[in-house]
């Protein structure tokens, strides 16, 4: 009798999150593993994200070489058991008035199962977020009040990652606030702060470096 046989089909990226700039030959490189006993069959996709963060954002699919402003190479790949590939991301945008966001899907595809039983093969696909941003862009945190709630908008024009959110009555009188994530150029995140004055302090990462910024409440 055969037995029925599932087999993940493992990968896995050493980075999953790429800044470039807007220069000539701006590149970066994702190493792809391969750790199990079958080759890997690798493909890519690229996909463009408008209005990231909002509530029009759209994902579309790039598939006319026309409009390639982020290249990989190579875009498919058989990587043998055991071994690595890399990838190089190579952006070809110039002179943006705000970050571009794009997403790299690596994607197995069905090879051959190496069993004399029934195979069924999962095949999990990664995804890597690519940032190609002004070389002199810069994030700009406004927290403002409408109605009962706050909103920390980002009015820059590159993202930044929140990491840490605190509101403090005084500088050792201060309380976590259960926010993190990341606010993209016009877009903005929803707060509910204590009642009374005080200030937001916070860890912002720019995709370089992390700062402690402060807004008053």
């Amino acid at each position: 009798m055969l037995l029925a046989q599932s087999a993940l089909a493992g990968m896995s990226l050493d980075k999953m999150i790429l800044y470039l700039d807007d220069v000539p030959n701006a590149r970066d490189d994702v190493v792809v593993s391969n750790p199990d006993r079958e080759p890997l069959y690798l493909q890519t996709e690229i996909f463009r994200v408008d209005n990231p963060g909002q509530e029009n954002e759209r994902v579309v699919p790039i598939t006319d070489p026309k409009d390639y402003k982020l290249l990989v190479s190579p875009t498919r790949a058989i990587i043998p058991p055991g071994s690595q590939k890399r990838f190089r991301l190579m952006s070809v945008e110039r002179d943006l008035a705000q970050e571009a966001v794009y997403r790299v899907t690596f994607k197995p595809v069905v090879g051959d199962i190496t069993t004399k039983a029934t195979g069924v093969k999962i095949l999990v696909a990664y995804q890597a977020l690519i940032f190609v941003q002004p070389r002199d862009g810069a994030y700009q945190l406004e927290l403002a009040k409408e109605g009962e709630e706050w909103k920390l908008r980002n009015s820059g024009n590159i993202n930044v990652e929140i990491r840490k959110l605190e509101f403090c009555r005084a500088e050792t009188r201060c309380e976590s606030i259960p926010l993190s994530g990341r606010i993209y150029p016009g877009a903005y995140k929803t707060l509910k702060l204590p009642q009374g004055k005080g200030y937001l302090k916070l860890n912002a990462y720019d995709g370089k470096e992390s700062s402690e910024e402060r807004l008053p409440v």
